[in-house]
């Protein structure tokens, strides 16, 4: 029997506020991580030590904040270096940003620059990545700062994760040419009152998306990130009013999902 691939939500919140809920971050089985949020702080030494690769979807701080700390932590002890895979606008964002000796040490020169305990791997939208039999593809999305949204398919399975968005198209393209997507985990960070700030932000509130969502020829479960800690109960509410065939699951750390 093929064994499934697996998605731990470590944090999936819009920012920091409700215990226990933090910012974006994803562990598939022990050695992929998909982003670096809070949420990674919530792993133990023998758990960060486990993690091979990491994908960043786009620079913001919410979603890397992390990462020096996992560097930090895990890096000098490592037999390999940590990859971290991003495209090159996002990488450039944390080699002068984060790891340029004044925020942090920057780890791809440390202990030496042939011999470094962080690896910058540039990956294009689209191109696919293999894992063994983990594939992972990432699609451009529409964010104030160059940003894509992540597929994980397996043998048994598919996953994605739209990442940081505003209105998008090629994203639901994809899903919609995929042969299964099991769990489609999509954002909604702004209440309605607050669409305005969504467009600014360029990110999703619920009309925007159930917009978006008919986009959706897709059979999957639809679970939503994201939500600002302030305005959580009123997005959880206008949510409920999702006028699609099935409800809309609000995500919160420590789930795990079967891929």
């Amino acid at each position: 029997m093929q064994k499934h691939s697996t998605v731990e939500v470590l944090g999936c919140s819009g920012s920091i506020g409700i215990p226990g809920q933090g910012t974006t971050s994803f562990l598939i089985d022990s050695d992929i991580l998909i982003d670096a949020g809070t949420g990674l702080c919530e792993l133990d030494f023998a758990r960060l030590e486990q993690i091979e690769h990491v994908l960043i979807t786009h620079s913001h701080l919410d979603h890397i904040c992390g990462l020096p700390f996992l560097i930090d932590t895990v890096g000098v002890g490592r037999k390999r270096p940590l990859r971290v895979y991003a495209t090159l606008p996002t990488i450039r964002a944390l080699q002068q940003h984060i790891f340029n000796e004044e925020i942090w040490p920057d780890f791809s020169k440390i202990p030496t620059a042939e011999n470094p305990v962080l690896e910058y791997v540039e990956i294009q939208p689209e191109q696919e990545l293999l894992f063994g039999e983990r594939r992972i593809t990432t699609v451009e999305v529409d964010h104030t700062v160059p940003a894509v949204g992540v597929f994980l398919i397996t043998p048994t399975g598919g996953w994605c994760f739209s990442g940081d968005t505003h209105q998008t198209d090629r994203l639901f393209t994809l899903i919609n040419q995929a042969k299964k997507v099991d769990y489609f985990f999509i954002e909604a960070a702004f209440p309605d009152k607050e669409k305005w700030l969504a467009d600014l932000a360029k990110h999703l509130c619920p009309s925007l998306l159930f917009g978006e969502l008919q986009k959706l020829n897709a059979a999957c479960e639809i679970w939503i990130s994201h939500l600002k800690p302030r305005e959580h109960d009123e997005i959880q509410k206008e949510l409920q009013q999702y006028p699609g065939s099935q409800p809309l699951r609000i995500l919160s750390a420590g789930m795990i999902f079967n891929i």
